[in-house]
């Protein structure tokens, strides 16, 4: 036998996307990605995961290690924190 017969063989096609690759997939498939609606939010990605882990946030799929976040569900997610504003009677803050 050859030395050479047992040389690992390099894996094709083993490259990880750019972030605009993501995006674009993300995009075409009406996702978001976390850092979107981290963007979003104005908030860290610490207070997303957490959300996450409380189910307190919008529905995510997880794909590998990334959470993906759908369009319509981000949507129901801000339409259940619609608030509307109360005016309060001057006579009763007497």
């Amino acid at each position: 036998m050859q030395d050479d017969e047992f040389q690992p063989v390099p894996r094709q096609g083993a490259e990880l996307p750019t972030p605009a690759r993501v995006q674009a997939l993300a995009d075409s498939l009406d996702y978001m990605l976390q850092s979107d609606l981290c963007a979003l939010a104005a908030v860290k990605n610490a207070t997303v995961d957490a959300w996450a882990k409380r189910g307190e946030g919008p529905p995510y799929v997880m794909l590998g290690n990334r959470r993906l976040y759908p369009r319509d569900g981000v949507r129901r997610f801000l339409a259940d924190r619609v608030r509307t504003r109360t005016s309060v009677d001057a006579g009763t803050l007497l």
